[in-house]
């Protein structure tokens, strides 16, 4: 066997084993992946474009993930579709029991009639357990 021949053969097996297997860690990769997606919870936008007023003092909204928009006509959106107020109540039902830890968020207009608000919120007083938050920019 000559030196060459010796030679060609070591940097095969040199190169061989210089090889990383990455299957372990694509797997680890898509589990994680899985229990992100089974895990997380998805908000459900409302679906309109509103000007929110501002506020120098606010307070975040702790699980807020029913979110109800009034726009400045007073027409209420949810989950991206126009909603009567007789069938708020009925929405917030729903929703609470896919997640029954969750608050609900009033986003509303600039320009919103407050009594549309009210109404909404008297609405669905009986199906919170804690009182909704309004949902508004900071002041710049």
């Amino acid at each position: 066997m000559s030196l060459q021949e010796s030679a060609a053969k070591r940097k095969a097996a040199d190169g061989e084993a210089g090889q990383i297997d990455l299957t372990p860690m694509l797997d680890v990769v898509f589990i994680m992946l899985i229990f992100f997606i089974v895990t997380s919870s998805f908000v459900k936008e409302p679906g309109i474009e509103i000007f929110k007023p501002q506020a120098t003092t606010t307070l975040a909204c702790e699980r807020g993930t029913i979110i109800f928009a009034v726009d400045s006509k007073g027409d209420i959106y949810y989950n991206k579709n126009k909603v009567p107020l007789e069938r708020a109540s009925q929405m917030v039902e729903i929703a609470k029991k896919e997640a029954p830890q969750a608050n609900m968020v009033i986003q509303v207009d600039q320009d919103t009639p407050a009594y549309v608000v009210e109404d909404l919120y008297d609405a669905v007083r009986d199906q919170l357990t804690s009182p909704p938050c309004i949902s508004t920019d900071d002041e710049a």
